[in-house]
């Protein structure tokens, strides 16, 4: 009696074991679809990520090649940037010199 009860315990164990082992591999081939997935779409993103980048470097190579280039670009810049903090004064400057009272 003991002997039968100990095999019933087993053949369950054994059973609740393949059910186990079925749903890992249903769920596994999902797993690694989505991992896939994944996978591309981040090496995606990377790759727009990069040719951005080499877009940028591109433009930015000749700007430079030397140190006269250099400084005219950064002067350039900073041009760029007092002219774009000052708009509204530029602008308003331009509004009374085209239209005087």
């Amino acid at each position: 009696e003991a002997l039968e009860s100990c095999q019933t315990r087993v053949y369950k164990l054994e059973l609740q074991q393949q059910h186990q082992q079925q749903t890992v591999q249903l769920e596994s081939p999902d797993a690694r679809v989505l991992l896939g997935k994944s996978i591309n779409i981040m090496l995606a993103i990377i790759t727009v990520i990069l040719v951005c980048v080499s877009t940028a470097a591109k433009f930015a190579a000749p700007l430079m090649k030397s140190r006269y280039h250099m400084v005219a670009t950064l002067l350039g810049v900073c041009f760029l940037t007092v002219f774009w903090k000052n708009w509204d004064r530029l602008q308003y400057a331009i509004d009374r010199m085209l239209m005087p009272e």
